[in-house]
């Protein structure tokens, strides 16, 4: 029997999304190509290729047996091939919806419910984004979502060695190790991170917030870095998160709006504790394995800091039930077996 094609759109080379399919595409019995609609996430130097991806892939879409599509914004571009083939749309967080205010909140509503009617099946990452689906288009709705967590791959425990080891290689010897990986972007809102650190340490604890990663508001993370006395270190983009997941006692997401982000879930499965801010899908992910704080509130950040680094008995509990909710919940095995059922779902002759 021949493999089925399925075609994966997403709007730019990397990040969540790119890993997302990149565990997909470790399925047999199907053969999977990428095409991307941007060259990076940068919207104005997107525009002059769109004219020319956008009409390339919706009918180099008529060659595959299923097209999966990833967001909002790339899921309105592939109108055209979501509505003509047997079709999947995975919304990644509905950051489209989540960004939108005014005016935009109503196109970003009706896009919503063009995309759902369009494809054949829509699936969404987190309960939360679930809910707010069937919130915007209608229980009619509900026929055509599925809800596929996010998924991660089981992590054995750190041993004191490689945690020793870790810590060495980046230089640090704090009491307490905070972690926080992500684009340093509006979104993300690493300043409220960072200034929470700041202010956790006037007390005297010994701390230090580790930043990794690269975007728009790096010269001002830089600027509160410079001033720290190394409570926060700026480290750049890393491709070596394990390592820093293993030197690290906490991980913080510190998000106004987002989906449901691996670097979380990676943390959870490496067995830390997180601190998290109250938007959906970080209260879906962490739920009792975590701390969870009012979105830009400083104070409740840093107070978290305080709580988790005098209290070493609950980082140890919180972390046992991070990793057991990443293994239970968020299994990237159970992610791809559960993909491929729609995938055969979609794919049969109606």
């Amino acid at each position: 029997m021949t493999d089925l094609g399925v075609l994966h759109v997403l709007p730019h080379p990397g990040g969540g999304g790119e890993r997302y399919v990149d565990a997909l595409c470790q399925m047999s019995g199907f053969r999977f190509d990428r095409l991307y609609l941007a060259a990076s996430r940068e919207p104005l130097p997107a525009l002059p290729r769109l004219a020319s991806t956008v009409p390339r892939v919706n009918l180099h879409a008529e060659r595959y047996d299923l097209v999966h599509v990833h967001g909002e914004i790339a899921g309105f571009l592939c109108l055209p091939a979501l509505a003509r083939r047997p079709s999947v749309v995975t919304l990644h967080g509905l950051s489209f919806v989540r960004r939108s205010t005014m005016a935009a909140s109503k196109v970003a509503a009706i896009n919503l419910r063009l995309l759902v009617s369009a494809a054949t099946k829509t699936i969404s990452v987190s309960p939360a984004e679930e809910s707010e689906i069937i919130e915007i288009v209608g229980e009619s709705a509900a026929a055509k979502l599925d809800l596929v967590p996010l998924g991660v791959e089981a992590r054995s425990g750190v041993t004191a060695d490689e945690r020793s080891a870790a810590r060495a290689a980046l230089e640090t010897d704090a009491g307490m190790v905070v972690v926080m990986v992500g684009a340093l972007d509006y979104p993300k809102d690493p300043l409220t991170a960072a200034r929470a650190a700041l202010a956790a340490a006037e007390s005297g604890l010994s701390l230090t917030l580790l930043v990794a990663g690269e975007g728009s508001l790096r010269s001002q993370v830089e600027e509160l870095a410079r001033d720290s006395g190394g409570i926060v270190r700026l480290l750049g983009h890393r491709d070596d998160v394990p390592r820093l997941l293993a030197a690290a006692d906490a991980f913080v997401l510190s998000s106004r709006h987002e989906g449901l982000p691996y670097a979380l879930l990676d943390a959870m499965a490496a067995g830390l504790p997180s601190i998290v801010t109250d938007y959906p899908g970080a209260r879906d992910a962490v739920s009792d394995a975590g701390l969870i704080v009012p979105r830009k509130d400083v104070s409740a950040m840093a107070q978290a800091l305080r709580q988790l680094t005098g209290d070493p008995a609950e980082r140890r509990a919180l972390g046992e039930r991070a990793r057991a909710r990443a293994t239970e919940i968020f299994s990237q095995d159970a992610m791809v077996e559960r993909t491929r059922d729609i995938y055969g779902e979609v794919s049969e002759p109606s």
